[in-house]
């Protein structure tokens, strides 16, 4: 049997290890395969290293804000693209002719023209159209509205050829029915109202040259494209910085330069051998750093492939995200919201283990990162804040707080470290901005995430002990019911214990949760406790003590089948079975020897199946929950008899070592105890007598 247990831990340390190992290689699959820059700069700082010579020759790449100007600027005086349509003016031709061809005829009239000019119209109309219709009429797209047409030049593609001119060269709807009026005028001497009751000139005048915009958009790209990235060359042997120079904006831009060339270009000699080498030696070192920080100080862990395989998943899911924003430029790898890890690392474990993680997660995403200090230190600096912003994560409000909170951070820092670099305002990137909101935007999704984290991993979050806590509940309703004493006594214990935890350090919710159900399992022999028991009748009286025994023992295994038929967390079950430890019911095992002096009592029969407490809640449970029985049963009740009571259990409790496996201290205990007297004073502290 124990080499069975052996082998079973010796697996369950084996998949940890492995889980590391797979976490590492992952990761390292993931990394860069160019090199890594060397040096950290800053600009407006001193360069603080040994003088920088190019090691070859290397293009002098344009900053970003450069190439947002160029292509601004192309934007801006792109000419748009039109195209004639020749169909246009055949149809509308037609249509005269037609009209024509039924008032000759004297059939439907379109135009109803009087005779002294209607063969003037006739032999006129048709040509003013095809001059009209030749120069072409201009659709009035947005891309050219409210634009000055002396100024504003156009492309028109007629025929296969394109030319450009400006609007003032084309005609508009309303210039060319002007043009054509005043034509009409000119050839027969009437007054425009009268040619205007006879000639429909507006049917007759449509667009024919329409905004293109495939074309418009391709010529567009193809000038973007045709932009170049780089001015300029630096020679190799060329001095770029000497040490102590101030890193001024055309520094900066020779520096970083380099950086892009020596990280993306092939044709540097490297072995890279060596760099993959160093990065996975690197990354290990990171996760060995973990791993030994877990088995150190969060022992729980090792023995929990669960949790062990939700850190590193968070791990590797954070460096993805890293990896896919750096190499996609339409989206900033400040959107990512780190700060979401340590969130949900203090949902589920404590503060210093979800700092460290976070700490170790930016140090490995900050491979990929052009500004490593930068991205730490904003990163760094917004998880403290998202970690100390969440003091009751159950508030519904809260996490809008911390998602505004992180935002904001995220900005001042922003903006502080660009007035060092640029010393003024126009050099800040307010765009950045924008990012630092989504960031936020993101956060938000903490709930349904750990909801779901919860079901998949098994942990346990302050919003679920939060409901588990509401006495509406069905099981405490039942309890409640069926058990009234025990609910009441399960109160009060829950009352001390939470007051004590929010003193010695611990999750007050979760000590709070355990107590309200620690005795679930008295309802199924209610009576057989002397909490339900009423008019004086103990059913102990009619069985042996080791029946009693029993009953009294089997309340903790009842609990756990009940808790689990109503799926209780097994962090609850955990507080039933730990709330007696292994201690003994010496009532009835002390009774039992008094009634049989010269029998050789076998004391695993009185004592509880454990296992001890191993939760710093768990032991304040226990002691709350004996103290609190305790009191209930006492003759004489004042101040000197309840102190006693409680330095007497607590005294029984640590000699019968229930406290050796809980990370609970003698200075903890020391307060415990302080507590829960002035409780109990308060509690049973006496009252004046009302008259009658």
């Amino acid at each position: 049997m124990k080499l069975v247990d052996n082998f079973r831990k010796f697996w369950k340390q084996t998949q940890i290890y492995l889980l590391y190992v797979v976490s590492i290689l992952l990761v390292f699959w993931m990394y860069p395969r160019e090199g890594k820059f060397q040096y950290e700069y800053t600009k407006n700082r001193p360069w603080k290293h040994e003088n920088l010579i190019a090691p070859f020759d290397f293009p002098i790449y344009k900053d970003e804000a450069q190439l947002a100007r160029e292509i601004d600027s192309i934007t801006q005086k792109h000419t748009p693209y039109f195209t004639m349509d020749t169909i246009v003016s055949g149809k509308v031709l037609s249509d005269l002719r037609i009209d024509m061809e039924d008032q000759e005829a004297g059939g439907r009239i379109n135009i109803p023209l009087l005779k002294s000019f209607q063969r003037s119209v006739t032999d006129t109309l048709p040509g003013l159209l095809r001059e009209v219709y030749r120069k072409g009429i201009i659709e009035m797209h947005p891309r050219i509205q409210q634009k000055d047409p002396k100024e504003t030049k156009v492309i028109v593609s007629r025929r296969q050829l394109s030319e450009e001119t400006t609007l003032s060269e084309l005609f508009t709807e309303k210039k060319a029915y002007e043009y054509v009026l005043e034509s009409l005028k000119s050839y027969t001497s009437l007054p425009e109202d009268r040619i205007l009751s006879n000639v429909t000139i507006a049917r007759y005048i449509r667009p024919n040259i329409f905004f293109d915009e495939s074309m418009t958009r391709n010529v567009l790209e193809s000038k973007l494209n045709a932009i170049s990235t780089t001015q300029g060359m630096v020679q190799s042997g060329q001095i770029i910085i000497s040490r102590g120079e101030l890193v001024s904006s055309a520094k900066y831009q020779l520096i970083d330069s380099l950086r892009k060339e020596y990280e993306s270009n092939a044709n540097v000699i490297r072995n890279y051998s060596v760099i993959y080498l160093g990065q996975f030696i690197l990354i290990s070192i990171l996760f060995l750093s973990l791993l030994w920080y877990v088995t150190n100080f969060r022992q729980d862990m090792m023995g929990s492939s669960a949790k062990t395989m939700y850190i590193l998943s968070l791990i590797v899911i954070m460096v993805a995200l890293t990896k896919v924003t750096v190499n996609n430029e339409a989206i900033s790898y400040y959107v990512i919201p780190f700060a979401i890890i340590p969130i949900f690392l203090k949902t589920f474990f404590n503060v210093r283990f979800a700092l460290f993680v976070h700490f170790l997660l930016l140090l490995l995403a900050g491979f990929w990162i052009p500004n490593s200090y930068q991205f730490l230190l904003m990163n760094f600096l917004a998880g403290v804040v998202a970690v100390f912003s969440m003091q009751s994560y159950y508030k519904r409000s809260i996490l809008f707080f911390i998602a505004s909170f992180v935002s904001l951070t995220y900005m001042l820092i922003y903006v502080i470290l660009s007035l060092l670099q640029e010393g003024t305002l126009e050099g800040v990137d307010w765009t950045q901005l924008l990012w630092f909101g989504g960031n936020g935007l993101l956060i938000l999704t903490v709930y349904p995430l750990i909801y779901i984290f919860e079901r998949l991993f098994g942990f346990l979050s302050d919003g679920t002990l939060f409901e588990l806590s509401d006495t509406n509940q069905p099981l405490l309703r039942k309890l409640a019911e069926f058990a009234p004493g025990t609910f009441q006594h399960s109160l009060q214990v829950a009352n001390l214990a939470e007051e004590a935890v929010l003193k010695v350090g611990g999750n007050p919710l979760l000590v709070r949760t355990g107590a309200l159900y620690h005795d679930i399992g008295k309802m199924n022999n209610p009576y057989f406790f002397i909490e339900n028991q009423r008019d004086g009748d103990n059913p102990h009286d009619r069985v042996d003590f080791k029946t009693s025994a029993k009953i009294i023992i089997d309340h903790v295994t009842d609990g756990v089948k009940i808790a689990k038929k109503y799926n209780l967390p097994q962090q609850i079950i955990d507080f039933i079975l730990t709330h007696h430890g292994t201690s003994t019911v010496q009532y009835f095992y002390k009774s039992y020897i008094s009634d049989n002096p010269d029998e050789e009592v076998d004391v695993s029969e009185f004592r509880y199946p454990g296992p001890k407490p191993y939760m710093k809640e768990m032991a304040v449970m226990m002691i709350a929950d004996s103290v609190e029985a305790a009191s209930r049963s006492m003759k004489e009740i004042n101040e000197e008899s309840l102190n006693q009571l409680v330095d007497n259990i607590v005294a029984h409790q640590t000699a019968e070592d229930q406290y050796s496996e809980a990370d609970i201290t003698f200075s903890d205990i020391t307060v415990i105890k302080k507590i829960f007297k002035q409780r109990l004073n308060n509690i049973y502290h006496p009252r004046i007598t009302y008259p009658k």
